[in-house]
């Protein structure tokens, strides 16, 4: 997903470097501060929406508990929600990204969910890859909604109208930079084959590394890969935008969110990283499918397995115990299951998995069944786990999206874009210890 979404984290200090204007974000319903009341704070698209308004109306039928449910767009979204910590009125509930759940454990704002688990949070219901997804120092700090790759989505119509066979599993990045040059010559002017993935970090960026053996981070919170490493990265995608072959910077501002203006579903361009089916199948009239991120050369996806996003509960909840027992409608009650489906990632349990399965649409189980196989081709990579994204990883991942831009945009070389990211991440890392 696009880096840009996200502004310059600081807890402590001037909040909210990015604008949060036109977010957006929307109230469904009333509700306080009381014990038989909540605010429930998410971004998503619209699948995404619809499932959690769906599922929280079963929720307060079930215990009485309202919820003011607001959401918006990635874009903006933490900045509004570390304002909110800044003046010390969060939302009851919020999801989290599992990226940043370290960032926030770290600057105290997050409760630690043990003393929930397993009176009032069932975990033990998760897969026992998936249970650790949220914690930080071994604490839980957030609880995982579901398991998931990233993968590379295309659009299978475009694929078959410009008569260019479809991806295959065991393409490499040569094959990808060959297939998104000729769909771009075949699609016709002001299409293009691939969305720009160069400031994609963990559906692009972070497999490619793995691939040749190194990460994004390291286990204390560093840069696990070098400035040359980086230099390659932005040089092939350069290529790419030289040629035509990926879409021009422009494109990138609408592919932060699930909607009809994603340059995919606009019919701009046929590949794009960030995005599954279940959120973007029910968007389009063309037939979409997913494939495995380009694999390297010595055939290793590079892969690693996420948690989806997590639900967490600030310190500051007015309701905590309401929170947490909504925390344990979605990952234990059938009838939320049911309503979520796969909106929040692939099932992360045998409970949810045999549950949605029966009515489970050709997208979503194509969404599954690609993880089951992504997942044994993480095995045979045999690599380590990527390490949970450290504290100052926002900023470091927004310096990645600024130096792409730079490129992208013509305003700086490549080695100046390295030397600037490798500065800003640097310091972001080394100020969040």
């Amino acid at each position: 997903m696009s880096i840009s979404r996200r502004g310059l984290f600081g807890l402590a200090g001037g909040l909210a470097a990015a604008s949060v204007a036109g977010c957006g974000f929307a109230p469904t319903s009333s509700g306080g501060a009381a014990s038989n009341s909540l605010t429930f704070r998410w971004w998503g698209g619209e699948a995404r929406n619809k499932a959690y308004q769906a599922a929280l109306k079963i929720f307060t039928e079930k215990t009485g508990i309202k919820v003011d449910a607001q959401y918006s767009g990635y874009d903006g979204y933490f900045n509004k929600l570390n304002t909110e910590f800044a003046g010390g009125n969060p939302p009851d509930i919020f999801q989290m990204d599992t990226a940043l759940v370290s960032t926030y454990a770290a600057k105290g704002v997050l409760t630690d969910l043990s003393s929930y688990i397993p009176g009032t949070i069932h975990l033990d219901t998760l897969y026992p890859a998936v249970r650790s997804a949220g914690a930080v120092g071994g604490k839980p700090y957030g609880v995982p909604s579901g398991s998931g790759i990233a993968p590379m989505l295309y659009d299978k119509t475009v694929f078959e109208q410009a008569k260019i066979p479809v991806p295959a599993d065991t393409w490499t990045w040569d094959d990808f930079a060959k297939l998104a040059g000729e769909l771009s010559k075949a699609m016709g002017q002001g299409k293009y084959g691939s969305l720009d993935a160069s400031k994609d970090d963990s559906g692009a960026l972070q497999p490619w590394l793995r691939q040749r053996g190194k990460d994004l981070y390291n286990a204390e919170g560093k840069l696990a890969f070098t400035k040359d490493d980086l230099a390659e990265w932005f040089t092939f995608w350069d290529g790419l935008r030289r040629s035509g072959a990926i879409c021009p910077p422009e494109m990138l501002s609408n592919t932060d969110s699930a909607t009809g203006n994603h340059p995919l579903i606009a019919g701009q361009i046929a590949m794009t990283t960030g995005w599954g089916l279940a959120q973007m199948a029910p968007l389009t009239q063309h037939q979409l499918d997913i494939v495995i991120v380009p694999r390297g050369s010595n055939g290793k996806t590079g892969q690693a397995i996420s948690g989806g996003v997590l639900l967490s509960v600030p310190v500051k909840s007015k309701n905590a115990e309401g929170a947490a027992k909504l925390i344990d409608f979605f990952i234990s009650d059938v009838d939320a299951i049911k309503a979520m489906a796969l909106s929040r990632g692939i099932p992360p349990s045998s409970k949810a998995l045999e549950t949605l399965t029966p009515s489970l649409s050709a997208a979503d189980k194509r969404d599954v069944t690609y993880a089951q196989y992504a997942a044994e081709e993480v095995a045979k990579d045999a690599l380590p786990p990527a390490p949970t994204a450290p504290p100052g990883y926002n900023d470091a991942k927004t310096a990645l999206d600024a130096a792409a831009k730079q490129i992208a945009f013509g305003k700086m070389s490549i080695p100046d874009a390295v030397a600037q990211y490798f500065r800003d991440a640097e310091a972001a890392l080394n100020g969040a210890k």
